[in-house]
């Protein structure tokens, strides 16, 4: 069985071969059954769609488009598909996990350069679900957004997403709870090497279906070797007690150099989209 990045390489191949009408109605379909069907798994997804795209093909070298092939109603047409597939309750959790994970990679780790500051643990399990939620509204207004004609539904829609990421935001650094930890010297050391190595293997196993993960793990590199090395007595002296401008300086080009790479990164994935 064909794995869902593979899936989707041959679908985005064989969707040059339809005309613009139909080519437009089928992306719309693929953009809703993609940002809905969260629950399903991705290989049982893609392999629907490139079923419906083989289908398509074949009607439009008949001489049908998509409108008189699959019906006036792609909406009602993709709910239904969607409806039909076999969740996966697994997949689901494994997206949980990325999402939550994430949050505590990229917010946690420049957090734990500071030896002496404290990881605020319940804090972090909030805002994992939070975020969690709030992706899994980001798609459902993705799909929303692929059959939505009314403008001010849209920009409805748009700022509600708007102040709910402020509050998130906002959320992020007001919320406290007790559950703190401390984690100097060995113990952050430790810490940061697990959250690395984890990050590393997600890493690898979704890089291709993610492109953009590069530059976040790049970032993380960054901020781990940082976090280890001023925990080493020999450059805490240097690095931290009496000396945080060269610490300063050093997280500053290592930002400016990561927002370089993020730029070309994103570069990189528009051209190839096009």
């Amino acid at each position: 069985m064909m794995k869902a990045e593979q899936l989707i390489e041959q679908n985005n191949e064989l969707r040059e071969n339809l005309n613009p009408k139909n080519k437009k109605y089928y992306e719309n379909l693929l953009l809703y059954i993609r940002a809905k069907a969260v629950f399903q798994k991705d290989a049982d997804v893609e392999t629907t769609l490139l079923e419906i795209l083989n289908d398509l093909i074949d009607a439009q070298n008949n001489g049908q488009d998509a409108e008189d092939y699959f019906g006036k109603d792609p909406e009602q047409l993709a709910s239904e598909i969607i409806d039909n597939l076999p969740k996966s309750f697994f997949d689901t959790f494994k997206l949980a996990c990325y999402i939550f994970f994430g949050y505590i990679a990229f917010f946690s780790i420049p957090q734990m350069i500071d030896p002496n500051s404290k990881m605020d643990l319940g804090r972090i399990v909030l805002m994992g679900i939070t975020v969690f939620l709030f992706a899994l509204i980001i798609l459902w207004l993705i799909g929303n957004q692929a059959y939505q004609k009314n403008k001010l539904v849209t920009a409805i829609n748009y700022s509600i997403l708007f102040i709910l990421f402020l509050a998130f935001v906002i959320g992020g650094f007001l919320i406290e709870t007790p559950l703190t930890i401390h984690l100097p010297g060995l113990s952050g050391i430790l810490t940061i090497i697990g959250i690395f190595i984890i990050s590393t293997v997600i890493y690898i196993i979704e890089r291709k279906n993610l492109p953009f993960l590069s530059a976040v793990y790049l970032y993380e590199i960054g901020f781990s070797i940082i976090g280890i090395i001023i925990r080493i007595p020999l450059f805490e002296k240097y690095l931290y007690h009496d000396h945080s401008q060269n610490l300063a300086r050093i997280v500053l080009i290592f930002l400016v150099f990561i927002l370089i790479i993020n730029v070309r990164t994103i570069w990189k994935i528009l051209k190839r989209n096009k």
